[in-house]
């Protein structure tokens, strides 16, 4: 049978995220799955050229902004139906709020619901409308944990049928990590309030206070708002010198950013994954997480979970893992391979093939 999937990738290239690692990897695993008569065509901004090759994955520029959200929506208003129905797109698959309506099947992704559930840079009664117009035009709803699901079940109690896929991970060796003077903390992912990065700073102030031969903080992302606060607040603690802004990281350095970090730091109030704690999990160093949202389900076992505000806890935390790794290399890989890209692909494929043919 034909197939023929259009995907929505106006983020790709616009700055590193974990999204669009998630998109990649899904598109890269799923290539080979297609069979004959199967296509995708990924739809991205004019500046973006194509990421890979497979003779049945095509890329088509249109003229969709990746935002502001307010441009993208009405540009995806006044483009997709005429383009969709010129392709002939069977399947739409779209991971942004709000979702347009279009000629065909749709398959929403829901990455998080951090604006509707007060966690986001936007008012939380409007996102709660806004996604349950949202899924009210989805044919299906794909989601990265069972807590976003969850989450979606509060929201809107009757939601169209939700799909678990988890991330995956796929850490290639890249560079090697450049030499640094001292060890180091990472966390990768944008500044922004709900990554809660500012216990790591205090957790950090009280590590050098108590006389604890303390590790840089490398903080690896682009500002998306918290940016200035927390360079206030290590210039307050005293210990602006170890907290290291790093800016937007490019994909092919995070390998050996990952690989140099004495522990990966991962404290969000919120997450509808946490690809960032995978991602440490993978290159077998020490992760520590926040005990919010899915960032528990993610690290299981593997890694130590504590609470999101409490300084005193992250210290300790930190120094315990310094003294002694909890657990060998070998655990946190193997908890890492359980998150391969090949299943969550071949269930997504088929996904598109249900929706396409009922």
């Amino acid at each position: 049978m034909s197939l023929h999937v259009a995907v929505s990738g106006w983020l790709l290239s616009l700055r590193p995220s974990g999204a669009n690692r998630r998109l990649l990897g899904l598109l890269r695993a799923i290539a080979p799955l297609l069979a004959d008569g199967e296509r995708v065509t990924v739809l991205h901004r004019a500046a973006v050229t194509p990421m890979f090759v497979h003779p049945q994955v095509a890329w088509r520029a249109v003229p969709i902004p990746g935002r502001p959200t307010f441009c993208r929506a009405l540009a995806e208003r006044a483009v997709l139906p005429r383009l969709l129905r010129q392709l002939q797109v069977q399947v739409l698959d779209h991971g942004f709020l709000p979702a347009p309506r279009v000629p065909c099947r749709l398959c929403l992704t829901l990455h998080d619901l951090r604006d509707a559930d007060g966690e986001g840079r936007r008012n939380a009664w409007l996102a709660r409308a806004v996604l349950r117009r949202s899924l009210a035009r989805a044919d299906a709803v794909v989601v990265p944990s069972a807590f976003t699901a969850s989450r979606v079940r509060v929201h809107v109690p009757k939601p169209p049928p939700l799909h678990v896929l988890p991330n995956g991970v796929d850490l290639p060796r890249g560079r090697p990590p450049a030499a640094r003077a001292r060890p180091y903390l990472l966390h990768t992912g944008h500044l922004e309030p709900r990554k809660n990065l500012g216990v790591l700073v205090q957790a950090l102030a009280l590590l050098v206070a108590g006389g604890v031969d303390a590790p840089d903080l490398l903080l690896a992302g682009a500002d998306a708002g918290d940016g200035a606060r927390l360079r206030a607040l290590a210039r307050r603690l005293g210990v602006s010198g170890r907290v290291l802004f790093l800016g937007a990281v490019p994909d092919a350095d995070l390998p050996g950013l990952y690989a140099g970090a004495c522990a990966v730091v991962v404290p969000s109030r919120y997450e509808g994954f946490g690809l960032c704690a995978l991602e440490g999990l993978a290159a077998g160093v020490p992760v520590l997480v926040s005990d919010r949202g899915a960032l528990p389900e993610v690290v299981d076992t593997a890694g130590t979970v504590l609470p999101a505000d409490d300084a005193a806890a992250w210290a300790a935390g930190t120094r315990s893992t310094l003294a002694a790794p909890p657990l060998p290399d070998a655990a946190r890989r193997q908890r890492a391979a359980s998150f391969s890209w090949q299943a969550p692909a071949a269930a997504m494929l088929d996904l598109w093939r249900t929706l396409a043919h009922t």
